[in-house]
């Protein structure tokens, strides 16, 4: 096997030289460079990156655990992180979960082993303190979920403030019967939502319909099935904040069947400003999720922090912004 030591021989230079050569050392010499660039095309010799990540304690690999990819949302904020990695050259390897806290857990064990410099978080169902027992001080950054911030970095957008504002502006047209959509309940992000649905009816004086907050509904089919069961039974329900783009979509779709109009009869307000929410008739109206600049913001971060920045952890909080087209 060709090493370093039978370049330098070979090109006539220092075995520092050929190793200033391989990282792309700006201070060599032009013909230093060439003699090196010479023998390593001629033994077509390449570098041992694991025994290079070894010394530099670095896998230069970074984890995105997300709960599925099938969702529209995690697919996009995956697809926007890791372009972000690899503009930092950073590889990605995704772990969906499935919801799944012993799926999880075991890719935390991967991040103890030094299998990955860090794990960005997307969704969790464990605790701050289950996650921070978990990882035991290894590099991870909570993306999406509202955590505290108190164990680890957190970037997310202020789901509560949208979600009231959202449903704030539903009341404030008239509408006294607004539905709320979830994804999954349970996790800290819906939560933040259902807090920002409740405390818009409490601000109002009014009482928020339970039978009226869907769970699990979160693509297209979801949408055009509660659609269907929502406007076959005549609910007097008028308007819902949608889980999604998707579920918006659905929504829409459904209400032809049975002769009611959007907005005129029901009002729909979507999330995460996907493309699809242009794609239908009625435009969905919807909620601007700051992926891109949530992504931008915390792949600098953990570079800056793998590379051997110390400082407590961050939060910071983004606040999304809705966008009004013609469905409400």
């Amino acid at each position: 096997m060709v090493t370093i030591y039978d370049i330098a021989r070979l090109s006539g230079v220092s075995k520092s030289t050929v190793s200033r050569v391989l990282n792309n050392h700006p201070y060599i010499s032009t013909e230093n460079r060439m003699k090196v660039e010479k023998v390593i095309e001629e033994l077509n010799y390449v570098p041992n990156s694991i025994a290079k990540q070894f010394r530099q304690k670095q896998t230069k690999c970074i984890g995105i655990l997300v709960p599925d990819l099938n969702h529209p949302y995690f697919s996009q904020l995956v697809s926007s992180i890791s372009s972000e990695c690899n503009r930092k050259g950073f590889k990605t390897v995704v772990h969906q979960t499935f919801s799944s806290k012993k799926l999880e857990r075991e890719v935390y064990t991967q991040l103890r082993n030094k299998e990955l410099d860090g794990i960005i978080l997307t969704s969790s169902l464990l605790s701050e303190e289950e996650i921070a027992e978990c990882t035991q001080k290894n590099l991870l950054v909570a993306c999406n979920e509202d955590f505290s911030g108190n164990y680890f970095d957190v970037f997310c957008l202020n789901e509560e403030n949208v979600t009231f504002e959202a449903t704030t502006y539903l009341l404030n047209k008239g509408l006294t019967k607004i539905g709320f959509c979830s994804d999954n309940i349970d996790t800290p992000s819906q939560q933040a939502r259902l807090r920002g649905f409740i405390l818009a009816h409490d601000k109002k004086g009014l009482n928020h319909t339970k039978d009226y907050i869907f769970n699990q509904i979160s693509t297209v089919e979801n949408g055009i099935t509660l659609g269907l069961r929502l406007f076959k039974n005549r609910l007097e329900i008028e308007g819902i904040i949608a889980g999604s783009d998707f579920v918006a979509a659905g929504l829409i779709k459904s209400p032809e069947i049975h002769d009611i109009k959007i907005p005129q009869d029901f009002s729909v307000i979507g999330f995460d400003n996907h493309p699809i929410s242009l794609a239908t008739t009625p435009q969905v109206s919807t909620i601007c999720n700051r992926i891109k600049d949530m992504s931008n913001d915390l792949v600098d971060h953990m570079a800056y922090k793998i590379n051997g920045k110390k400082q407590i952890p961050v939060k910071k909080i983004y606040n999304g912004k809705i966008i009004i087209r013609e469905s409400n």
